[in-house]
């Protein structure tokens, strides 16, 4: 058991530390109103950072996991735990708006369905959420960190629709950093 411990904690300090360079801005706990299979976890989820890129009119980097036990192995409601960046800033009430409205929770209570951060890198935000990537009752993905992370080089695709993607994208972050 050890063995296994060690391989985890290696495994969570390389992928820290991949992840390092992304210039996170939030760090979300997401809840569920009902209790959601990990099928439509993960399409709410992918809802959600499609829905704030079209509200931002940019690109969204994600790392999220979606866990279903506790620490302790005790099954617990679904819900998601995520980091997020883009060019742009993120606002908290954006997020927490369409999560509720994706989830189907018209009338809010305290936000009490999404507890978001500012994204502290001091409190092992991204450990966290990769704490329990070695369960298999727990499902982790990224989404763009290829366009946040200079580290990580893609073939491009060389469809008009990827190539016009990519050049919009530069041209954001171009006007960015005037």
């Amino acid at each position: 058991m050890s063995d296994l411990l060690i391989t985890h904690s290696r495994m969570n300090a390389a992928a820290t530390e991949w992840l390092q360079p992304v210039p996170w801005q939030l760090f979300t706990t997401l809840e569920f109103p009902y209790s959601a299979s990990h099928d439509t976890a993960t399409r709410k989820y992918s809802d959600l950072i499609n829905n704030i890129e079209h509200s931002l009119r940019t690109r969204v980097c994600s790392l999220s996991a979606i866990e279903s036990r506790s620490k302790s192995g005790e099954r617990v409601p679904s819900h998601i735990h995520s980091a997020l960046a883009s060019i742009k800033p993120i606002p908290p009430e954006l997020v927490t708006d369409l999560w509720n409205a994706g989830v189907g929770r018209t009338n809010t209570e305290n936000n009490d369905l999404t507890m978001i951060k500012p994204f502290d890198s001091s409190i092992c935000g991204i450990e966290y959420i990769l704490k329990q990537v070695n369960d298999p009752n727990c499902e982790w993905d990224f989404r763009n960190i290829h366009l946040f992370n200079p580290n990580v080089r893609l073939e491009p695709k060389l469809d008009h629709k990827s190539l016009r993607s990519a050049r919009r994208f530069q041209q954001q972050v171009s006007m960015a950093a005037a």
